[in-house]
């Protein structure tokens, strides 16, 4: 347990014992406090949580459920049957697959915080986890239990060998080098934070004693032009390589299956994940595509899951497959959401020609400014002020249409970086508007819907009509039960 929380929230201790030695070395007392001994005691504190957390949690696996315990002064205790487990996830990071264990997190009824975390699992456990889930299996001998700190031992006959007969399922999606490519745009994005970081470098540098780190573009060889092909060559090519290999480290060997109405997930290498998640427990469906998506007529596929995850298994996800075949996965698997993805709902035209004049005239100023600077700091300002427009626009370029006929609504966001949910009315739990005048019948206003997508999210859509607004939340607050719906088609 101490090595995976270590490798979990390396990006927060290495930083705060980074402060802790610096704020401790410069100012070794403070209000006649000694900083060391406070960090040290808070040290000593967290790492006497994580070894009460060790030693007093127990926890058992059987065929009728889970029966989980834990914690010192207040003994927490859950008893789980298997009915009311609607999700298991199973996390293994490289640190855990070493040490053999995983993360095993566990969904309870309908509401996405609802759910069990059993930390420093060992792994046959957590295949066993799985495989109750799965296939129901009753194995009456399984009653003993599993500690989950002190004794990793496991018995053979709690936690039997799967057996590599049993039907895995039909394998629907199987990740290829191909889709490795067409993820990384996603993951290559850091390109472009490069004109903030200039900027921000550029800034410091007036005031600190730093190094001229950005050369004038006099002092390059070569014509204005071909400084400008090569820098944005090597920062593409660079940010290529970097998205493919996060793409490759995040979906190595993934892959999805379908067996008896449960959609099973797996794969990841630095982070192997897997889920399996009920028919009856998708709520919608996410459908994604960046620029080179959309130019090769790629999709990203997403089942809306009510259930919290972590990393790739917040949901089922398809990462790279031809939009042709997601539309079909769709209509196979969840025919009344099919009529709704096939029809994009198109963005009106007062907010295009809005969002227009808007980054207009925001580039107009930006570059009045920019005319008395530096060569090299003005053109990191425009690119940082035009790289901030394009993402503001791509958010708000956001519209959403209704489908009275399967009671499902279809919101749309980006115009680059493209978002469609395609969710049924009772899964939108809470419905806002906005509205602001601005002279005579003009206003400016905006409707928010919230859905469950493993974790709560907010759909905003600007509007200019007050009656869009009160049309759109009278819609999802009259919305016919979708059951009803599903019996029907």
């Amino acid at each position: 347990m101490f090595a995976t929380r270590a490798a979990e929230h390396a990006a927060t201790i290495v930083p705060t014992v980074v402060a802790g030695l610096s704020i401790s070395t410069r100012w070794p007392v403070l209000f006649g406090i000694p900083v060391g001994l406070v960090f040290g005691l808070v040290g000593c504190v967290a790492v006497l949580g994580l070894v009460v957390d060790w030693w007093t949690t127990r926890f058992s696996v059987n065929s009728g459920g889970i029966s989980y315990d834990s914690g010192l002064v207040v003994r927490r205790s859950t008893s789980l049957g298997w009915p009311e487990v609607v999700s298991v996830q199973v996390s293994r990071s490289a640190v855990a697959r070493l040490l053999g264990c995983s993360r095993v997190l566990i969904g309870i009824g309908t509401e996405s915080k609802a759910n069990l975390v059993i930390e420093a699992v060992p792994q046959a456990v957590a295949t066993e986890l799985e495989g109750y889930f799965e296939a129901g299996r009753v194995r009456p001998s399984s009653d003993a239990a599993v500690p989950g700190g002190r004794e990793h031992a496991v018995d053979a006959s709690v936690n039997p060998v799967v057996d590599p007969t049993v039907d895995q399922g039909d394998l629907i999606y199987r990740v290829s080098p191909r889709d490795y490519l067409l993820i990384s745009v996603t993951y290559g994005q850091f390109v472009l934070l490069f004109p903030f970081l200039m900027e921000l470098y550029e800034n410091a540098a007036a005031f600190l004693p730093l190094p001229a780190g950005l050369p004038a573009i006099s002092d390059l060889p070569g014509p204005l032009w071909q400084q400008v092909v090569a820098g944005v060559a090597v920062v593409g090519a660079a940010a290529l390589a970097f998205g493919t290999l996060v793409a490759w480290l995040r979906y190595r060997a993934f892959q999805v299956r379908h067996r008896a109405g449960v959609f099973a997930m797996s794969g990841g290498l630095i982070s192997a994940e897997s889920r399996q998640m009920p028919r009856a427990q998708v709520g919608g469906v996410r459908i994604q595509r960046n620029p080179l998506m959309r130019v090769s007529g790629y999709a990203r596929l997403a089942f809306v899951s009510r259930q919290s995850g972590e990393r790739i298994g917040a949901n089922i996800v398809f990462p790279a497959a031809r939009l042709e075949r997601v539309r079909d996965s769709v209509r196979h698997h969840f025919p009344a959401y099919a009529d709704a993805a096939d029809r994009a709902p198109g963005v009106s035209r007062s907010l295009r020609w809005g969002l227009v004049g808007v980054s207009a005239t925001t580039l107009t100023v930006a570059s009045w400014a920019a005319s008395t600077m530096p060569p090299v700091r003005a053109s990191a300002l425009l690119a940082a002020v035009a790289i901030a427009l394009l993402a503001a626009s791509n958010y708000c370029w956001a519209t959403v249409a209704p489908d009275p006929e399967n009671a499902v609504l279809h919101y749309r966001r980006g115009f680059l970086w493209v978002t469609h949910y395609v969710v049924p009315w009772d899964s939108v739990y809470f419905a806002h508007s906005y509205h602001l005048p601005v002279a005579g019948r003009l206003s400016v206003g905006a409707v928010c819907l919230g859905v469950y997508d493993s974790r709560a999210v907010r759909l905003w859509i600007p509007v200019s009509r007050p009656s869009l607004m009160d049309r759109f939340i009278e819609t999802t607050a009259n919305a016919p039960a979708h059951h009803e719906n599903e019996e029907k088609a």
